[in-house]
Formats: structure tokens, sequence, C-alpha cells
């Protein structure tokens, strides 16, 4: 046995197997030879057979799609002498994404792994990956057979188009005996996502279908006509086609030779080995019309002849059963004799044909975990059936991967088929991509038949999810805030219960269910102090590893807050904290300051930036503040406990006073998004592939981290919807597909802010003009509602955790600057007015504390101006 002597590359992808690890490719060409030079070598054919010939699929934009192929040896003596085999798939468009696995599963059988690339656009992919193997790994001399091309047809949607497929109800392979009944028709169900569809059978006489066209999800009749055919193999494709998408299926009909009756000189037997076998009538009669008896006797013990004796003119039954000796498949001789009194003895040669029987899946591959590595809820169903007609036989599966359980592993099997179910048990797997070849064998009288089922799964990291992961809280005179219930999600959707722990005494936490209840007792604080805990949640499920952990702080004043408190000196930009009570605000200088919304008090300065700094934003923990170097193309990252710069992020592309940066959480991983669509992944500052957006503007973020909104910041109004997800198999993948329903132009003028609420259903927009803020629903931007701000310019919009709309505006007048709406947007709860001095409002530089009782904004003078909104 040939040692296996992996080695990796991205894409190209070489692997060292003992025999063809399939998918490879090397350079350079062939190995040496004599003669002469006009000697023309043979054409070798290709070294490895493909199941499927084509690689095929339909993908969601932004999503990959994990696809299988088997690989067969065509000729194992090419191999034999070798000590080494290195092969290669060269992938030169981008198609897939360079983690293909090869496995072994015999000398002579092989599969690979492939994942489509998630940055395909909507379109379809055809052309042909290059396969080669090679005797060394500068692939300096191939084997005979290699190079090979290994074609494919990938069609990828638009997200939100749902894909089509079309999925029989078992195999369409049939065979039939000529002048005999049909086989059986099979149902084909059809999922098209409400588009219209068309049927054809590749101009098929045979292949008769029910429908040739449709709407909607449906499904259609598959028949076999082999009237007026002759003996042989028959095949053709079942194609269904909408809009650009099609699924193309093979379809062979088998015709056999009719069980041949010469007279009194043979019969012969064509049968599928295990399916019941018609018996043959012999007529016998003498030459001179004489009745006289006769005896018919048989030579093989799986032949069989009835009636033994009797008279002339008469008939005799021939029968065969292959159960008696448990015949293999393959032909086999056996011989009546009948003897008639007075006559000549004769010899009837029969002949049995028995050609093995076929064990067949509905579909030759299952994956589990859906695009993102989470979706193991449902189980996955296959049918199995064996062509023997109504006889039944056994069959076993393999042992299956510890990821994969089944609801049967063997039993009998017949023409009708066998349901098969199969779930994934992610927790007996690591996080990745896995593997497996499964054989499923039937025993057959001596043939044992097989065929292979491949498995696969894509596991991301299991994770419990708190709604939130700062939680701030409050105790002045009046006003309190003093508990708060989150709710915890299971990103795989099968919460196990969990346990939680705070680490200081003044905090408790209360676990009911997927429900934490977090109660503080501020009488154990002191006034004016500002207190923090971590609350660390722990899974019972050992299949989720990772703690959790939520950050609380209370803020204990001694009083409540003035209804307005001011900061005079100048600032341009403001974000808030979403954990304490503070605000953080610089000129574009050197230093940010730091201050207490309850008190109005300046809390501290950091320092140590460049001279230019541009937007700033904080992490949804609290746990860092992120804003941009202008001067040195980075950003600088900021450690909020210690008050000091903790790292420097550099950007692939530098920052300008126009860029807009946001920090998101999605699937639990904390992103850095930039408004030119650069994205970087916070825990180790490693670039991913930027976001589809539309050449800057203002950011809105979902609570989830998982649906983002740009809005352009001109005089034309266009909004971008992106929905966000993250996955740590391949290394760590950033799913970003944009939503074409919900990204176009909108109505108004001079985009200014942009929110999105806490359930995520609806987006609201502050332009110039008209002068309301308008309320739009998030699947396509269709105007709900506006909310009006009297006389003001909306240039500022935030939503409050408890669902208040605060829509602020630039106005000289008397009139106020920002209006507090009610969660439906449609009454006016209150009106502020920022200065009494004419100064306007700052475009985007109002924001909310963490609770939303305490709105900072920034006037055209340079003024912070803190007002107590309350409960």
């Amino acid at each position: 046995m040939l040692r296996l002597r992996p080695a990796y590359a991205a894409v190209p992808l070489f692997i060292a197997t003992c025999l063809a690890a399939v998918l490879s490719a090397c350079g350079g060409g062939g190995g040496g030879g004599g003669g002469g030079g006009n000697t023309t070598p043979p054409v070798t054919s290709p070294a490895l057979n493909f199941t499927p010939a084509t690689v095929t699929a339909s993908v969601t934009a932004g999503t990959s799609q994990t696809l299988s192929v088997a690989a067969a040896v065509v000729r194992p003596g090419d191999f034999s002498n070798a000590t080494a085999i290195f092969a290669l798939l060269t992938d030169t468009t981008g198609v897939i994404l360079p983690s293909a696995q090869v496995v072994r599963d015999s000398d002579t059988q092989y599969h690979a792994t492939l994942q489509t690339a998630p940055t395909l656009a909507a379109g379809n992919y055809k052309g042909s990956f290059s396969v080669k193997l090679c005797r060394d790994n500068a692939c300096a001399s191939q084997f005979p057979g290699s190079p090979m091309s290994l074609p494919y047809d990938i069609t990828v949607v638009p997200a939100g188009q749902t894909t089509l497929t079309a999925v029989p109800a078992m195999p369409l392979t049939a065979s039939v005996q000529s002048g005999g009944a049909a086989p059986a028709s099979v149902t084909v169900a059809i999922t098209s996502g409400g588009r219209s569809w068309t049927a054809s059978n590749g101009g098929a006489s045979w292949l008769k279908l029910s429908a040739t066209s449709g709407n909607g999800d449906g499904s259609l009749t598959v028949s076999y006509d082999a009237s007026g055919l002759a003996q042989g193999d028959y095949s053709s494709t079942l194609r269904i086609a909408s809009d650009t998408q099609n699924v193309v299926l093979p379809v062979a009909l088998t015709v056999l030779p009719p069980g041949l009756v010469l007279g009194s000189s043979s019969v012969t037997f064509n049968a599928v080995n295990g399916a019941p076998v018609p018996s043959q009538i012999i007529s016998l009669d003498t030459d001179n019309k004489i009745s006289t008896g006769f005896t018919a006797a048989s030579n093989a013990a799986w032949l069989a002849v009835s009636p033994t004796s009797g008279a002339t003119p008469a008939t005799t039954i021939l029968s065969v059963d292959p159960t008696v000796g448990k015949l293999i498949s393959g032909s086999y001789s056996g011989a009546v004799t009948l003897t008639a009194s007075n006559q000549t003895a004769r010899t009837l040669p029969v002949t049995l044909n028995l050609t093995p029987a076929k064990l067949q899946t509905s579909v030759a591959s299952m994956a589990f975990g859906g695009p993102y590595g989470r979706d193991f809820s449902s189980s996955q169903s296959l049918t199995l059936n064996l062509n023997t007609s109504t006889n039944s036989w056994p069959w076993q599966l393999d042992t299956l991967p510890s990821w994969l359980g089944a609801n049967v592993t063997g039993g009998s099997v017949n023409q009708a088929g066998t349901t098969l179910t199969f779930k994934a048990l992610p927790a007996n797997t690591g996080l990745g991509a896995n593997s497996a070849m499964v054989t499923a064998t039937g025993k057959v009288n001596g043939d044992s038949v097989t065929t292979q089922l491949l498995f696969s799964i894509n596991k991301d990291a299991h994770k419990l999810l708190p709604s939130e992961v700062a939680v701030p809280l409050i105790s002045v005179p009046g006003w309190s805030r003093l508990t708060r219930t989150i709710t915890v999600a299971d990103n795989y959707g099968s919460f196990g219960g969990m346990s939680a722990t705070s680490d200081q005494s003044w905090l408790v936490v209360a676990v009911s269910g997927n429900k934490l209840t977090l109660t503080a007792d501020p009488s154990q604080l002191t006034d004016d102090s500002l207190n923090t805990a971590t609350i660390t949640v722990t899974a019972s499920d050992n299949d989720v590893t990772a703690l959790e952990r939520i950050r609380v702080s209370l803020w204990r004043g001694a009083a409540k807050p003035a209804a307005t408190t001011t900061a005079a000196l100048p600032y341009t930009n403001l974000v808030a904290d979403p954990l304490r009570p503070y605000v953080y605000a610089h000129n574009g200088g050197a230093y940010i300051d730091i201050y207490n919304v309850y008190t109005g008090r300046k809390e501290g300065t950091l320092t140590g930036f460049s001279s230019s700094l541009g937007d700033m934003a904080v992490t949804p923990n609290g746990d860092s503040l992120y804003v941009v170097d202008i001067n040195n193309s980075r950003v600088t990252i900021v450690n909020l406990a210690a008050r000091s710069i903790s790292a420097q992020l550099p950007l692939a592309v530098a920052g300008t006073s126009n860029t807009r940066i946001r920090l998101i959480r999605p699937n639990g991983v904390e992103l850095l998004l930039l408004s030119d669509g650069q994205v970087y992944l916070t825990l180790d500052t490693k670039r991913l592939n930027d976001l589809p957006l539309s050449g800057g503007g203002v950011m809105a973020i979902s609570a989830d981290g998982k649906r983002l909104v740009q809005q352009s910041e001109t005089s034309s109004i266009k909004h971008t919807s992106v929905n966000l997800d993250y996955a740590t198999f391949g290394g760590g993948t950033l799913f970003a597909a944009k939503v074409n329903a919900a990204s176009h132009a909108s109505p108004g003028t001079q985009g200014q802010d942009v929110a999105i609420s806490a359930d995520a259903t609806r987006i609201y927009s502050a332009a110039s003009a008209p002068k309301s803020c308008a309320i739009m629903n998030t699947s396509d931007l269709g105007i709900l509602g506006y909310m009006a701000i009297g006389d003001a310019a909306p240039n500022n919009i935030k939503v409050s955790i408890d669902g208040r709309i605060f829509c602020g505006g630039a106005t000289r007048s008397g009139n106020s600057d920002i209006y507090m709406y009610d969660s439906a947007g449609s009454k006016i709860l209150q009106q502020y007015k920022l200065s009494t001095t004419g100064k306007l409002l700052l475009p985007r530089q109002m924001v909310l504390s963490g609770e939303g009782w305490v709105l900072s904004a920034i006037t055209d003078d340079g003024t912070v101006t803190f007002l107590a909104i309350g409960p």
C-alpha cells in the first residue's frame, strides 16, 4: 500500500495520495520513451471517470454551496508502480473556494468536496476545471490519461430569488422486456418560487411527460413507452427550465431481448438477477403428428420443467429460479431432455442471462448545515430502490460517520423503494467542512450490489447570542432602571439551557428558559459613582464551548439630571457609549473629551492621537472606541476601561472626513465597517471582502448586526441594503448579499442620517427635504409615513432602546430642533430646543445614551447640549 503524502496550497490544491487522488493538476509533460521520431503515440483515454460528468449547481448570490464529485480510477495498473501520486484541480476563474477536500475511499475510488465562492455575482458560469495526475510535486511528468477536463455549469441567482429544483421520487432509470408491460411512472417534484417553467424530453419519443409547462411549484409524471423499440440501451434528458435556471436530469431505458422460443431448437431467458423471471412455454409434437408419450427432464438445479411427462401434441412450461444455488449475475447453460416413445431423444438447450441488479438512490449526495453551517434542525430523506420489481432483498449501510444519524441502516428493498432519513449530529464533529462516502450494499442471490452516498457537513461555531451585550442601569432621584430582561438565542436554533453568574454582589442574575433577568441593588453603592459588572453565560449544551459575557454598568447619581446642560468647548464629532453614561467628543484635533451625560461634567480626556480625526464608533459591548485617523490612513483603537490607545488598524484605503464607521456583531463576531465598503475583523484586524455598497454615506445597523442600510449624503438620495452574516468555517467567511428590492433611489433630497428599528422591520430616514423624517419598510423601502418637525430641515434620526423615535433638524427660528415621537411614529410626545441663540443642529451629531434617557447633540457653534429625556 502506498503512503499518503499530502501537500497543500490555496488554488491550485496539491494532494499526494496512494492512487489517483481526484481533482488535481500539475504543470508539465509526460514520461519518456524510445522509438523513432515519426511514431505517433497512442491516444490514452482519461485516467478518471467523474460522477457527475459535469459539476452543476444553482446557488443564491452571497452564499456558498457544497458540491460533491466522485472519481473512479479507470486503469489501476497505470499506478501500480507509483511511489507517490500528486493531483491538482486548477480553477482560473475563481468559481470555487480554495478549501477543496479530497478523500480516498478505496484504491480505485475517491471523492472531492468543493464550495462555490460566495462572492460570485448573479449569472451563469460555464467552463472546465483542469485535472492532472502527476508523478512528482513539480509535475514534470504525468500519468497516462492526464490532463483531463471537468466541466462545470453553475447558475448564481440573485439574493431573495428561489432556486429552481426538480427532484424525482426515484431514479429515472428503467428496464422493460420487449413487448412487456411499461415500467412504473415516476413523479418529479418541481420548485420554482412562483415562476413559470417548461419541461422537455430531449427529443426522445419513448419518454413521455404529463406536462411540458407550468407555473409555480408543481410536479409532472415521467412515463416510458417502449413500443416499437429494438432491444438496447436508450438515453435522454429531462430538462426543466425557468428564466435563467435549468435543471437537467438524465433518463435511461433498457429494452431487454425477449425470451426466445425457437421451436425445439433453444430457449433463452434474459433477466435482472433477483427480479421475477417470466416462464416460457415450449410446444411439443412429433413430426408425423402421431400422438406419443414423452418425458421431460432438466439437467440444472436452477431450471425446472412442468409437466415432466405427457402425450403429444402438448406444451411444457420452462421456469428458472436463480435463488437455487444463489446464482451470481452472468450467463448459465442448461438443457431439457425430451424423450418420446419410439423417438430419438432430443435436447433443448436453455440459456439464462442474468444482469446485475442496480441499487440506486434518489439523490447521490446530501449536505448538512446550510450555507452558514448552522442549519441542523431538520432531517433529509432519500429513496433507496432496487430494480427487482416486487422481489425484496436485504441491504445494509456502511458505518456512518459519528456526525450523522439515520432512521435505519439496513432492511429489505425492491423496486418500490424504501425511505432513509438522515440527521446531522453537529456536536460530534469539529468546525468547518467534513465529508464521508458511505456505501449501501444489497445482497441479491450471489451478487453484492452497491451504491455510494456522499455526505458533507458545514459546521459553524455553536454559540449563545444575547440580545444585548451592554446593559446600562440607572439610579437617580426620580429615575430608576434597575432591572433588565435579556433574551438569549442559540445560533443553531436548538437552545439547550444555560446558567449565568455575576461577578459583583450588587448585581444578581436569574435564568428562566432562554431569558436572563438582571437586577441591581444600588444601596450598596455610593452617590455619583459608576459601577461595572460582568455577567458570564454558560451553555448547558457541551457543543457550545465559548462563554458569552454581558457588560453591565450602574450609574448611581446624587441628583436627577438638569433639563439642559451644555459643554461650551467647540466640538464637531460626537459618539455615545452604549454601556456607560458617557459621550466622547472631538473637534478634529489630537484629543477626545469624555463627558458624563447625567452631570454634564467632563470626566477625562483621551490623548495620543494625530492632529486630524474623523468619525468615531464604540463597540456594541462598550469595550473599545474606534476613531478614523485621517492623516495616517488608519483607525485608532482605544481601550475604554483603561482610557488608553490599545492598537492601530491600518486601512487598505485611507479614510477621509466623509468616511463613516460602524461596529457590528453578526453571529457574535465583531466587525468594523467603513462606508466605502471596507470590512475588518476586529479580533485580528484581518481585512475581509468588501461590502457591495454604493459609494459612501451614513450607515445604520440592525440590533443583531445582520442588516445594514446605507444612505447617500448627496443631493439625490439612494439607499443600499445588505444582508450580513459571518461563519467561522473556511478560515472565516463573511456573507454579504445586496438586497436589490431595498437598494434604490428614494424620495427627498440631500440625505443626512438613517436608523433602523430594534426589530429591523422599519427604516427611518432624515433628509433636508421634505421637512419630515420618513418611515420606510425594510423589505423594499416603501414609504409608510412621515414625522413632521415644523420648519426644521431634518439632519438627525435616532431610535431609543424603548422604541421612541427622535427626529432632529436645523432651524434658525424659534421652533424646536428635536421632536420625540412614539414608537409608531404617529404621535409627537415632546419637542426640544437646543439653542436659544439660533444655532443649528449639526448633521449626524445627535446621540442617545445607552438606556435612551439623555440626548446629546452638537450645534454649529461647537456646543454640546445634554437634554434630559427621562423614562
